[in-house]
């Protein structure tokens, strides 16, 4: 399984990178794709998704006349472009972020605090680490459309979903991809492939940013509608049992005027016509719970359904008494901690359902948070472990956008046999190891993050590695990746300083081979400890 790669958005900054114009220039809010070179071969479909947009004040040019149309964004401009587009609650005076890399005085990101803890707060992301955000971080077609299912409150769903058959794809992002293009915010290449690994560019995140607006917007106005609908049906009801009130009272008015006086008090008349009863309005099936209370270990999902057919189910977690205001149930309810459900079942014409409540106690495991780790590996059924769990046992560098990828190392440690029990400080190495070949992918595959030095190899358990030679090494490593790098083969002098015509000094490599022309695989971001060390092992056998 591959590791959960941490970063998200795009490129050059939205706001250095879109050129700020004089005040007598045209506004952001007045220009249309008309105005931009790169957008008028655009069909008209796209050009009106596009003018959305651009009208609107989420996306502008980079240049004057030039949109940037394939040009990348960056964490920073994501998070503004998603508090705008998932109409966000965002405090613009906000000068301080929960994040140890963003700060206000940065004059490239400094302007994206406010919106950056926005999109923290609304669950889109925590980080690609412990405090830290990344906000000039380049992300991946895989990592845009995890933050698109994410921002439209669409998490739980991806995570059931059995993911695509793709293998551009990495594992963790596998059902938010599938999610993705059955929502159609995204799609497949000319190929019919994701390419996952790819870097996402403006144009994928216009379209993506359009078609999850439009959803989030329809979703709000079916919710809107729906309460306003209740709001009347309510009130008819009310009106309706006023009216049979009423009714009622004339009725008994009228019967007791006919009735005679008698020396033993009044008599009923028996030629007087029968009260007429108001009809029984019925009452929906008050809702039921699976599991329906008890104790529960941390993770399990608990389901709420009615025995009235398309009857909409309220609930509450707080102890409250459940409204149609309350949340509306959607799917399964995860309990992690104590918690009473109380619930109602409502539907159109019929009396709402009485109040249903449901009690879980979290049962404590007496068992250590490494054996629990030690046995979710083994048996691949990693419920109720997340990164907390890795933090109790005393793993540190396990995030929450790491933590499947470092789960699924774990599991398959031991391939072909099933994982075998490990100690703290061998789980704590395989950890760090699988941060830091993570590291050293993103370096060499697409630019990011800093050259890997001696100790980040040593690190990451690869060996061979010295101070003498470890300028030779990059440079073959360079060679070696498919990406940002260039292909295989002499390809690295556009990244860090390959040698003219390709080769290292002193003749080359045996057989005339320039870089990356050895016999081991080409590299790529999702490549292995053991792929990495054989390309090391190639380049110091051939000195």
């Amino acid at each position: 399984m591959g590791n959960k790669v941490a970063g998200f958005l795009m490129g050059v900054l939205l706001c250095l990178g879109s050129v700020i114009y004089s005040a007598d220039s045209v506004t952001a809010a007045e220009k249309t794709s008309a105005d931009f070179s790169d957008l008028k071969d655009l069909d008209d479909a796209t050009k009106a998704k596009f003018d959305e947009l651009i009208s609107a004040g989420i996306f502008d040019g980079v240049g004057e006349g030039t949109f940037g149309l394939k040009d990348e964004m960056n964490r920073a401009q994501f998070a503004k472009v998603a508090a705008l587009i998932f109409n966000l609650k965002v405090d613009k005076d906000l000068k301080t972020s929960s994040f140890s890399d963003v700060n206000a005085d940065d004059p490239a990101n400094g302007y994206a605090v406010p919106f950056i803890e926005a999109v923290k707060a609304a669950g889109i992301t925590d980080g690609v680490a412990d405090g830290v955000y990344d906000p000039a971080g380049k992300v991946t077609k895989e990592q845009l459309a995890t933050f698109l299912i994410r921002g439209l409150g669409k998490d739980a769903d991806a995570r059931a979903t059995p993911g695509v058959d793709d293998h551009t794809v990495s594992e963790w992002a596998k059902g938010y991809v599938a999610k993705a293009l059955e929502l159609k915010l995204m799609s497949n290449g000319a190929d019919g492939k994701f390419g996952g690994q790819s870097h996402a560019t403006r144009d994928l995140l216009v379209l993506g940013a359009y078609e999850a607006q439009q959803q989030y917007t329809e979703a709000k106005r079916q919710e809107e509608e729906q309460k306003k609908k209740e709001e009347e049906e309510k009130k008819e009801e009310e009106e309706k049992k006023k009216e049979e009130e009423l009714k009622k009272q004339e009725e008994e008015k009228k019967q007791q005027q006919t009735v005679p006086s008698s020396p033993s008090g009044p008599q009923p008349d028996s030629s007087s016509p029968p009260v007429i009863q108001p009809p029984v309005q019925s009452t929906v099936a008050t809702p039921t719970a699976s599991p329906s209370g008890g104790e529960v270990t941390s993770g399990t999902q608990v389901t709420l359904t009615s025995a009235t057919a398309t009857a909409a189910v309220y609930y509450t977690l707080d102890g409250s008494e459940p409204t149609t205001s309350s949340t509306m149930y959607v799917g399964p309810i995860t309990i992690t901690n104590n918690t009473t459900i109380k619930a109602i079942a409502v539907k159109s014409g019929l009396k709402n359902s009485s109040v249903a409540s449901f009690v879980y106690t979290v049962t404590v495991s007496s068992k250590s948070s490494l054996d629990l780790i030690n046995e979710a590996a083994a048996s691949g059924d990693w419920t109720g472990i997340d990164e907390s769990t890795f933090a109790d046992a005393g793993i540190t560098g396990v995030t929450s956008e790491n933590v499947y990828g470092i789960q699924g190392i774990l599991q398959d440690y031991d391939y072909p046999s099933s994982a075998l029990p490990k100690t703290l400080n061998e789980i704590q190495t395989i950890v760090t190891e699988t941060i830091k070949i993570n590291a050293i992918n993103n370096y060499f595959a697409y630019g990011t993050g800093n050259e890997p030095d001696k100790q980040t190899f040593e690190n990451a358990g690869l060996k061979g590695v010295t101070d003498q030679n470890l300028a030779g090494i990059i440079s073959y490593l360079q060679s070696k990746y498919l990406g940002a790098g260039g292909g295989s083969g002499g390809g690295a002098g556009d990244i860090g300083g390959g040698y003219p015509g390709g080769g290292f000094p002193g003749g080359g490599f045996p057989g005339g081979g320039s870089p990356g022309g050895g016999s081991s695989a080409p590299l790529y971001s999702g490549s292995s400890k053991q792929d990495i060390q054989a390309a090391i092992d190639e380049y110091l056998d051939s000195l």
